[in-house]
């Protein structure tokens, strides 16, 4: 695949995970990270914010990102919401090494029954489009983030 046709399918996926969060307005996932035009190396093309998901999407953003670590969260979720800004401040702080993702169960069945989510928040890590890792439950930052490097070998 050329560089063109790459940044094309790299901009309408974001494009297409930004559509349900339009399209239902209840979910509290971050826009998806903005990809720079311009990228010519795969990290710099890595969001700095957690890209929101759906079920359409996920298997995509699979492909494209590796690793890749999905919030699984559920509106009215306290342990949700207090999680939400971890994961935020790690997408910033992992921006060309991992790419985060959030997707709200609430709205996305399949990718819940798939993977196993029965309690929230999940944290799903996947390595070359390969789920590693599932964790429930809300840590504190630096436990999240150990864990997470420790499962997929960086440190």
């Amino acid at each position: 695949m050329n560089s063109i046709n790459r940044k094309a399918t790299l901009m309408a996926l974001a494009l297409l995970c930004l559509l349900p969060l339009a399209m239902t307005g209840d979910c509290r996932a971050s826009p998806a990270g903005q990809m720079d035009s311009g990228a010519s190396s795969p990290a710099l093309m890595f969001p700095e914010a957690p890209v929101a998901m759906d079920d359409g999407g996920l298997d995509g953003a699979l492909k494209i990102y590796s690793p890749f670590v999905l919030d699984c969260w559920e509106i009215g979720c306290r342990p949700c919401q207090l999680i939400d800004a971890k994961i935020n401040q790690m997408a910033n702080d992992f921006k060309g090494r991992i790419v985060f993702g959030k997707l709200c169960i609430d709205y996305n069945p399949i990718t819940m029954s798939k993977y196993g989510v029965s309690r929230t928040p999940t944290l799903l890590v996947f390595k070359n489009s390969t789920l590693v890792y599932k964790h429930v439950g809300n840590y504190p930052k630096e436990e999240l983030e150990h864990i997470i490097l420790t499962v997929l070998h960086m440190r």
